[in-house]
């Protein structure tokens, strides 16, 4: 697609516009700018906002702005950059042995019916000529730091959902970088001009809206939803485009006729527990980097052990990137969703700071069982660590002791993982070491 800007005037629309998908049916204008598909969500026309500027209209100063930003096949983009010889191919990172599962698969791979926590075997057998890699995650979380740092070039808020997927907010930052449409088409064309990573993303008012735009983005696309047009933009989508909602609760949905987001706009008190487009946007803005990591589980799972093996894993990613930075957490935060879409986060502020898998293993086990509702079906799990440092905490020559031969400990399982991939080596889970 040639490199070149579309003028954006008013009266061009009827000759630029489409749909983007089939769920959507209000216009789209569609340009290209090196190489990125800009989307603009044309609900807002009537108001006579300028769309190159989400602040063009005094009255829209005031307003919230998120940009949403999802990595387009990150472990698979970064195996690219290492090798430029698999750009084209069907490419799947994780699964080889057969036994594990997918982490990520090349758009090529997808044609083929692959996805992202596919058994290792069902994978082969959709794509016998697929490139099947070891999971590097070492080397994924030093791109991922890499990613982060332009972020934060742009915003001191920066949310870290998961080693793939930030949202970087952008409000009152127009007096020093300009429009957030700007700043975010900036943003996504750095990360991959020095990079080498295709990205998407989705800019609106809204955090939730941000993400959903996001994905309507995919690949390597920008969709901007403007103040005021946010629920327009919502009706004509299925339901299953709010995130969070899986093939259960979309049947549970369906069966109460309730198939668009549209319908769940009738229904105020169901639309707030599914989607609620004011829960955290108008909050007091804190900062305080952190490092997260979160998964939607496939089935909902009832098990405390499953969801202790999911918590784990969820563990190491976040411990190998604290290590990486350089960083000690002095907060663990847990995050449940249940099926029913009621999420619960519950924190622990350490004594003394750690960057160490069993350590923060430990203190998030504690917080799943002492505050996990028995019985209920959980759709979701996440950690994060926070209130970063890398120095400057007391502790006796004992303790000062112990911390450096575990990070001594912990540096030869990093460099085994990143030579031979995430399998090869592990430490003994902490729950396992107590039975």
């Amino acid at each position: 697609m040639p490199n070149r800007r579309l003028p954006i005037g008013q009266n061009e629309v009827p000759q630029r516009t489409r749909r983007l998908c089939g769920e959507i049916s209000e216009p789209y204008i569609c340009e290209y700018l090196r190489g990125l598909r800009l989307s603009y969500f044309l609900g807002i026309s009537a108001l006579g906002v300028n769309l190159t500027s989400a602040t063009a209209s005094p009255n829209l100063r005031a307003v919230r702005w998120y940009l949403h930003v999802d990595m387009d096949s990150f472990y698979v983009s970064v195996e690219r950059v290492m090798d430029p010889s698999l750009k084209g191919k069907p490419v799947i990172v994780g699964g080889a042995s057969g036994r594990g599962v997918v982490t990520s698969a090349s758009y090529e791979a997808r044609e083929f019916g692959v996805h992202s926590a596919m058994p290792g075997f069902q994978a082969r057998k959709l794509c016998p000529n697929g490139i099947f890699l070891p999971s590097r995650r070492r080397l994924y979380s030093e791109y991922s730091e890499k990613v982060f740092a332009i972020f934060e070039d742009y915003s001191p808020e920066v949310h870290a959902i998961s080693i793939d997927e930030g949202l970087v907010d952008l409000t009152g930052t127009e007096r020093l970088l300009g429009a957030p449409l700007q700043t975010s088409h900036k943003i996504i064309n750095r990360v991959q001009d020095e990079l080498g990573l295709p990205c998407s993303g989705g800019l609106s008012t809204s955090k939730a809206i941000a993400k959903i735009a996001a994905t309507y983005a995919k690949p390597h696309g920008l969709m901007y939803v403007p103040a005021q047009a946010e629920r327009s933009f919502l009706r004509p989508l299925p339901v299953k485009a709010i995130p969070g909602v899986g093939p259960k609760t979309h049947e549970e949905l369906a069966k109460r006729g309730i198939k668009t987001i549209a319908d769940l706009f009738n229904l105020p008190d169901l639309c707030r527990r599914h989607l609620d487009l004011e829960a955290g946007d108008s909050q007091e803005r804190v900062h305080d980097h952190s490092v997260g990591n979160e998964t939607t589980l496939d089935q909902p799972v009832k098990a405390i052990e499953h969801m202790e093996e999911v918590l784990w894993r969820l563990t190491e990613e976040v411990g190998g990137r604290l290590r990486h930075r350089g960083s000690y957490a002095r907060c663990i935060t847990v995050k449940i969703r249940y099926t029913n879409f009621k999420t619960i986060t519950r924190s622990q502020t350490l004594v003394t700071p750690t960057c160490f898998d069993r350590e923060i293993f430990e203190v998030a086990r504690h917080l799943l069982t002492n505050n996990l509702n028995r019985g209920a079906a959980v759709r979701l799990l996440g950690i994060s660590a926070s209130h970063l440092q890398s120095e400057g905490w007391q502790e006796s020559m004992f303790d000062h002791q112990k911390r450096k031969n575990m990070e001594k400990l912990y540096r030869g399982i990093d460099e085994i993982r990143e030579r031979y991939g995430d399998k090869v080596i592990g430490t003994a889970k902490a729950h396992n070491s107590g039975r």
